[in-house]
This record gives C-alpha cells, sequence and structure tokens, in this order.
C-alpha cells in the first residue's frame, strides 16, 4: 500500500492535531449558538432557582422556647384571605380598587405567580412581616403565592413570600423600593399596583430554560473538546515535570473544619450536637411517616424509600460513633473532673450568667494557637456535622416524591377520619395502662419502671392535642385550606403513633419483668452450680477471689428478691457467672467454655435487646427534650451489640465483653435521657405554672412539644429581619425529610400541661 506523501511529512507535526481540536471547539461552540437562539423563539418559562441549602437549628430549652415565642400571635390578628384585595382600612375608591384588581390580574395571567393586597389600619407594634406571615399560614397560601399586608396608620408594610418563589433578593428588594416610595406619599393604591407590577416585570424578564439548557450544552461541549486537546497534548509533556513537583512537595492536606473557623471549639462542638439530635429526630420522624405509607400501601410501593432511610442512617451512625469516641477521650482527659454532656439540653433557668459574661471577658483576650489535639477534635465535630448534612440531604431530596407516593392533599378528609377512629380507639386504651402500672408499681421498686412511669400521662396528652389537631384539620379542610389540614393531619397522625408506642411500652416491661423473674431462677441455680465447683479448685487466688464474689451476690439476690428488681439481679448473678466462669476456664475444657461463654452472651443480649427497645421507646416519645449524649450512648449500645452478635457464632468470649459493654451503655443512655426529659418537663411548667384551657395558637404544646412534634413549614413561615419574610425549607417534624429549617421558626407558645383527669 503507498503511504501519502502529504501524510507522510505531517505525521508527527502536533500543529495539524492542534488545528483538529480547535475544530471540535468552534463546532462545539456553534451548536451552543444554534441553541441559544433557537430557545429564544420558545415562550419562556421562569426557572425556580435552586433550593438554599438550610441551616442546622441549634436546639432550644423549653424556658427558651417559652420567652423567644410569648409574642408568637399579633396583637392585630390574622386574617383569613377570601379575595384577591381585601381594604379593611376603607383607603380604596371603587377605582382604586379596581386599578389593584386588575395589576394582580396581569401578574397572574402572564406569570405563575399570584398576589393578595391586604390594607388594615394598624400592626399594633407587632413587626409586618411576623403578620403578613401569620396570615399567610393561616389563609394556606402557596408556593408561589405573595402576600402584601400595608397599615395605614403606621405607614408600614409587610411582603410574605416563599422561600422557593421564583424571583431573586434581587427582584423583591425592587418590590420593597416601589412599596416604601408609593408609601411615603400615602398613595395606598400606587403601593399595591407598583408591587404587582414590579413581580411581574421581574418574573417575565427570568431566563427562558431553552436558553440556559442551551448555553450550559454549549459550555460543557467547549470543556470537553478542551479537555481532549489538553489530554492529548499538553499533559504528555508535562507528566514528567508533574511527577517531579510531586516528589518534592508534601501533599497539603485543607483543613476538615474551614467552614468553622470563626467557630470556638465550645460553639463548634454544640452546633454538632445540635445537628446530631436534628438528624435524630428527623430519621424517627421519617421512619414514623414510612410506617404509616407502608400500612397504607403496602411494603412494594415503599421499598425504596426504606432504602434512602437506611442510607441516612448509616451516615448517622458513623456520626454518632465519633461523637461517642469524642466524649470517651474528653472524659479520659479530664481526669476526674466531672464534665457536662455536650449537646445536652439545658432545660432551665439562666444560672451561669455570671459565669457567661467572665467568659466574655476572657475571649476578648488574645486567643492562642489551637493545639494539635484541638485541631483534631475540630477536625471531627466538622466531620459529624458533615455527616448529618449528608443524612439530611439524602432525605430531603426524596421528600416531594414522598409525598406525591401518599397524596396526603387528595386524601386529607380520609387521614382525619382515620385520626378520629384511632384515637377514639387508643383513648379507651389509657384507663387499662395506669391499672397495670399501678400494679407494677405495688410489686416492683421504681427503678425498672422508671422509663414507664409517665406513659400514660403523657399518651393522654397527646390524645388530647390529636383530637384538636383533627378539629383544626376539619376546619381548615372545611375552608379549602388543603395544605393546613395535611399539615394537623400529620401532626394527628404522629400523636397517635407516639401515644401507641407509650401505651405498648408499659405492656413490654410488664412482659419482660415477668420473664426475668422466670429467668432470674434458671440464672441462680447456673451460678450456684459454678460456686460448687470452684470450691474443688484450691491454691488459685483469682478462683477463690471470683467464688467470693458470686457468693456475695447469690446472697443480694436472695435478700432482695421479694418486691426488688428482677432485672437488676439478673445483671448481677450474670457479671458474676461471667468473672467465676474466666477464672475457671484455665480448669475448664475449651468446649465446655465457649460453650458457656455463648450461653451467657444469648442471656445477656436477650436483657440487652430489652432495655434498648425500652430506652428507645423513651427517646423516641420525649424527643422534643432528650439530647445529643443520652442519644450517643444509646447508639453505641445499638453498635455494640450488634458487634457482640457479630463475633457470637465465632468468638463468645469477645462476644461476652461486648455485649456486657452494651448492657452498661444502655443503662447509662437511660439514666440520661430520663435526666433530659425531667428537666425540660420542669422548666416548662415553671414557665407557665397555671396553663389551663385551650392554647392560644392550636394543638402544638404539652404533649406534641415533649414528643418533638413541631409544626410543619405549611403552618409556620420563618421570620426574617427584614421587609421580606420567606418560607424555610425542610421540616421541623412533619414528614419524611431531613428536618432541617432554614431559619428559627416560632412554633407556638411552648408549655406542659395535663388533662384535670390525669392529674
Amino acid at each position: 500500500m503507498i503511504e501519502s506523501r502529504a501524510r507522510a511529512e505531517h505525521s508527527h507535526d502536533p500543529g495539524t492535531r492542534v488545528s483538529g481540536g480547535w475544530v471540535i471547539v468552534a463546532f462545539a461552540g456553534l451548536v451552543g449558538v444554534v441553541l441559544a437562539a433557537t430557545s429564544q423563539a420558545a415562550n419562556a418559562t421562569v426557572v425556580r432557582p435552586a433550593e438554599p441549602l438550610p441551616s442546622v437549628s441549634p436546639r432550644l430549652t423549653a424556658a427558651m422556647q417559652a420567652e423567644l415565642m410569648k409574642d408568637v400571635l399579633p396583637a392585630s390578628p390574622p386574617i383569613t384571605l377570601t379575595d384577591a384585595v381585601t381594604d379593611g382600612a376603607g383607603v380604596l375608591t371603587d377605582a382604586e380598587r379596581q386599578d389593584v384588581l386588575d395589576a394582580v390580574d396581569r401578574l397572574a395571567d402572564e406569570t405563575d405567580l399570584r398576589m393578595f393586597v391586604v390594607y388594615i389600619e394598624s400592626f399594633d407594634g407587632t413587626d409586618p412581616v411576623d403578620w403578613a406571615n401569620a396570615s399567610a399560614n393561616q389563609s394556606g397560601l402557596r408556593t408561589d403565592d405573595l402576600l402584601l399586608a400595608i397599615a395605614t396608620a403606621d405607614g408600614e408594610f409587610g411582603l410574605s413570600a416563599d422561600s422557593n418563589v421564583t424571583l431573586t433578593e434581587g427582584q423583591l428588594r425592587q418590590v420593597d423600593g416601589a412599596v416604601t416610595a408609593a408609601l411615603e406619599d400615602e398613595q395606598w393604591a400606587p403601593a399595591a399596583t407598583d408591587a404587582a407590577d414590579t413581580v411581574r416585570q421581574g418574573a417575565g424578564s427570568a431566563t427562558s430554560p431553552l436558553l440556559v439548557a442551551g448555553i450550559v450544552l454549549a459550555a460543557v461541549l467547549l470543556l470537553v473538546a478542551l479537555g481532549f486537546v489538553l489530554w492529548r497534548f499538553a499533559v504528555p509533556r508535562l507528566r514528567p515535570l508533574l511527577a517531579q513537583l510531586r516528589d518534592r512537595t508534601p501533599v497539603a492536606v485543607a483543613p476538615a473544619a474551614g467552614a468553622f473557623a470563626d467557630l470556638t471549639l465550645d460553639e463548634l462542638d454544640e452546633r454538632a450536637a445540635a445537628a446530631l439530635v436534628g438528624i435524630d429526630d428527623a430519621l424517627k420522624t421519617s421512619e414514623q411517616e414510612l410506617g404509616f405509607a407502608r400500612s397504607e400501601l403496602g411494603a412494594d410501593a415503599t421499598r425504596d424509600f426504606e432504602l434512602i432511610l437506611a442510607g441516612a442512617a448509616g451516615d448517622v451512625r458513623e456520626a454518632f460513633a465519633i461523637r461517642q469516641a469524642l466524649d470517651v477521650e474528653r472524659e479520659g482527659a479530664s481526669a476526674g473532673t466531672p464534665v457536662a454532656p455536650a449537646g445536652a439540653v439545658v432545660a432551665a433557668g439562666t444560672a451561669g450568667s455570671d459565669e457567661e459574661g467572665e467568659a466574655g471577658a476572657d475571649a476578648a483576650q488574645p486567643e492562642a494557637p489551637e493545639s494539635p489535639e484541638d485541631a483534631a477534635r475540630r477536625e471531627r465535630l466538622a466531620r459529624i456535622i458533615a455527616l448529618c448534612d449528608a443524612a439530611a440531604d439524602t432525605l430531603d431530596a426524596r421528600t416531594r416524591a414522598f409525598d406525591d407516593l401518599r397524596r396526603l392533599q387528595q386524601r386529607a378528609a380520609e387521614l382525619l377520619a382515620d385520626v378520629v377512629t384511632r384515637e377514639a380507639e387508643l383513648s379507651q386504651r389509657v384507663a387499662a395502662t395506669r391499672s397495670l402500672l399501678t400494679q407494677l408499681d405495688r410489686r416492683y421498686p421504681t427503678g425498672p419502671l422508671a422509663t414507664i412511669v409517665g406513659n400514660p400521662e403523657q399518651a393522654e396528652l397527646l390524645l388530647a392535642n390529636a383530637k384538636e389537631a383533627a378539629a383544626a384539620g376539619n376546619s381548615a379542610l372545611a375552608a379549602g385550606q388543603k395544605a393546613v389540614a395535611v399539615a394537623h393531619a400529620r401532626g394527628a397522625q404522629n400523636a397517635l403513633g407516639q401515644a401507641a408506642v407509650l401505651l405498648d411500652a408499659v405492656d413490654a416491661t410488664a412482659l419482660h419483668l415477668r420473664d426475668a423473674v422466670s429467668r432470674l431462677d434458671k440464672s441462680i441455680a447456673s451460678l450456684t452450680q459454678d460456686v460448687a465447683s470452684a470450691k474443688a479448685v484450691e491454691g488459685d487466688l483469682r478462683v477463690t477471689l471470683a467464688r467470693a464474689a458470686a457468693q456475695a451476690s447469690l446472697k443480694h439476690v436472695e435478700v432482695t428478691r421479694q418486691g426488688g428488681d428482677p432485672l437488676a439481679g439478673l445483671q448481677r448473678i450474670a457479671t458474676a457467672e461471667a468473672a467465676l466462669d474466666a477464672a475457671l476456664a484455665s480448669v475448664r475444657d475449651n468446649t465446655e467454655v465457649k460453650a458457656r461463654a455463648s450461653a451467657l452472651v444469648r442471656d445477656t443480649l436477650v436483657r440487652v435487646d430489652a432495655q434498648l427497645r425500652q430506652t428507645g421507646d423513651f427517646v423516641a416519645t420525649r424527643r422534643g427534650a432528650v439530647g445529643a449524649t443520652a442519644r450517643t450512648r444509646l447508639a453505641e449500645a445499638v453498635r455494640l451489640a450488634d458487634v457482640a452478635r457479630t463475633l457470637h457464632p465465632t468468638d463468645p468470649t469477645a462476644a461476652l465483653g461486648e455485649a456486657q459493654d452494651a448492657s452498661a451503655m444502655v443503662r447509662e443512655a437511660a439514666r440520661l435521657a430520663r435526666e433530659d426529659a425531667d428537666a425540660v418537663v420542669a422548666a416548662a411548667a415553671a414557665a407557665e405554672p397555671d396553663a389551663e384551657g385551650t392554647d392560644a395558637n392550636g394543638p402544638i404544646t404539652g404533649g406534641m412539644m415533649l414528643g418533638g412534634i413541631l409544626l410543619d413549614p405549611n403552618l409556620v413561615r420563618s421570620r426574617k429581619r427584614a421587609h421580606t419574610a420567606r418560607i424555610g425549607g425542610g421540616f421541623g417534624g412533619g414528614g419524611f425529610g431531613g428536618g432541617r429549617p432554614a431559619a428559627h421558626r416560632k412554633l407556638g407558645t411552648v408549655r406542659a400541661w395535663w388533662p384535670a383527669s390525669a392529674r
């Protein structure tokens, strides 16, 4: 075959190849330009900006919430909108009213947005944005709805807009400016018409999605072409130089906590604790919502969401494991000095303000550079926050799909009817549960009953909240406010779910205690036999000491058996038996050692599993109070129990140690959780001791507050210190999602109240 002469001459000329690469670049640019030009002929539709990344809200105590939320209802109450223009101040003539109506109609015709306008005389000192938000929430306004509220006597206004509205911050500031200019001259009608026209012009000037797609595609093609040229020609020539630089230059690792450099280590610690509590609440709420969907639609319909939830739970487990390691290191470094649990809920009072003042004075001094240990701690705290954010992102990405699956707005009436039926069924169980708890209290000490002692009262309170929420939901449904009705239905469903858990926990504890009593006899017999075997071994100090400890345990259990705690007796016997088995291992056959260790592992895990369920139920139903430290210990107990199960088949001796550690850890978690819950309830009761009657802000109080069932974003708009407020993203306790409000939410009057029958 004869080779082309011209081709042979230029076979190694890179200039020719580069020219070919630039042909690709030019072609790619041409494609992008054609697509962009073509898109200008299409009808423009508004591009929704990306949802803002929500922040992890810090946990607030009941006392702090009560102080922050005492002004939740405006002095001038919000109104329910029935017309596009509401002239409560009587400042518009018929012609001016028509002008405003024409302006809002033009906005609705030419864009996807709607605007409602309200004129009142005064906000009575209430923040205009708060008033506008409250009216928007009460009226069930949607994402694409705006509300302009004007107080004629005050000369003030508030504009309420959703955070996902198709307007930028700059465009909203233009609306503020237009309204402000009109109000300066007391031009009431032009204030509304100018606002509507400004919104219409801003929305109409939004970039066409086809244009954006064309530009993006062109940019991608250009980058691909340039990347090919660089890879083909530049990289081979630079590779030797890069290798030399890599060999000479140490790798610089960017600090993982760089985003939190402005926070002190203590502040970052609190941020990480709040992130853990927030995502743990979100997981629990999402799991409960998933259970509702599974019962309604079947397991097949929810399988994908179960996988999503499992993936998020994996990130949270890793975050809790890091937190546990940090707590262990801090406790070790304290050398016996008591350490306040990081992230535990501070429930009451303002004690420590003097100390805070002194800390502030110290903070004014130049800070010393962080030690390597502190830098490592900062990096791991940042990792905790990153894992929590990743889990929240995983859940939030499927929130809309989950809501579409359940079709809540279409089924709002059905959901509310089901709430009424289930509330009546569960209410019939409260008296029987209270009677059973009374019987248990007469037979057993307070220790094994500590996590269930308040269950009937909390369940009764949740049922009352659910009943009120159902009534509010039906009222909203009758007014055509489906989103508000769904929010109430969701809150009621969660309240009923927690009430059922509380009642079931009392039944489960009764069974667990009866089983412990029967197993105690078997454990005593087994340990007695081991003590007899140990007597035959002479001259071994370890065996002698273990035998003496076992005899003391047997004696203690026999003395305290009547009216004592059978669970504590089992724990004491199991510990003594494990120590005696370890001492006798040298004189026993290896097969027997493994068999006895395996039996102890099984018995210990049965007890641990019951404790985990009991403590988990307590945390889940008091999630509004339990802090990060108790949750961390509970997560660590779960991890240790899983390790014990994994080791059990191959190394029962090691598995026994993990199971015993799990038992100790879950007991610590239960103690911390009870302390958190007791402190928050006491603080709420002290803040408002005479909380009798109906809450002024709806049913989200009392049992729902303690249970962590907060307001759905459909009911509460977040607050910003500006004329324009926007709704936050994420859920605060309402559905399947990451549980991350974008701003502090006013959740209503926070207080703990009890029905008269429960006092």
